[in-house]
């Protein structure tokens, strides 16, 4: 009896250690920022990892704030468009574009943030700075893919880059 309670524990030290000792934790968002010519306009699709979203809104009110479901829709909408605006900032040619709120939803383990520009001509060159979570979380990384007509360009943001100047391709 005592073997085998002394074989189990190896047999689960062995199997289970690999996987403890390997793990660390991931901190990422992903913007799409895809501009539509047909339409004027500026499509941006935000996906943050649900979990860091509610441990950062945990962090910022008195208020126990549940995500997915959510205990409260229009005060989780007021706090993730407030965040949204306050994170992430588009500029065309110097002018700070005006970004609109349409909502968000949740997918799997992630929720999405939907806004949009419109009435936009394209640029000569643009600027985005995304500090998406990066006060509250030193290791987070935020991914920006912007994609045209013409060209698609994947960048890689974190602490130490929260601004992103470049030309548009047209």
């Amino acid at each position: 009896m005592f073997k085998n309670k002394i074989s189990i524990l190896f047999f689960l030290v062995i199997v289970l250690f690999p996987l403890i000792s390997f793990t660390h934790d991931y901190y990422v968002s992903i913007t799409e920022v895809v501009y539509v010519s047909e339409k004027q306009q500026l499509q941006l699709t935000t996906r943050v990892f649900t979990d860091d979203m509610e441990a950062y809104f945990n962090s910022q009110t008195n208020e126990t704030i549940l995500l997915s479901p959510d205990h409260n829709s229009i005060l989780i909408d007021t706090l993730v468009e407030r965040f949204f605006h306050n994170n992430f900032k588009v500029f065309f040619d110097d002018n700070e574009l005006e970004i609109n709120y349409l909502g968000r939803q949740y997918q799997e383990d992630q929720m999405l943030i939907f806004t949009e520009v419109t009435e936009l001509r394209p640029p000569i060159s643009y600027e985005i700075q995304n500090t998406i979570l990066i006060p509250f979380r030193t290791k987070q990384q935020n991914i920006v893919r912007v994609k045209n007509n013409v060209a698609q360009k994947s960048f890689l943001m974190n602490a130490s880059k929260t601004i992103l100047n470049q030309l548009w391709i047209n």
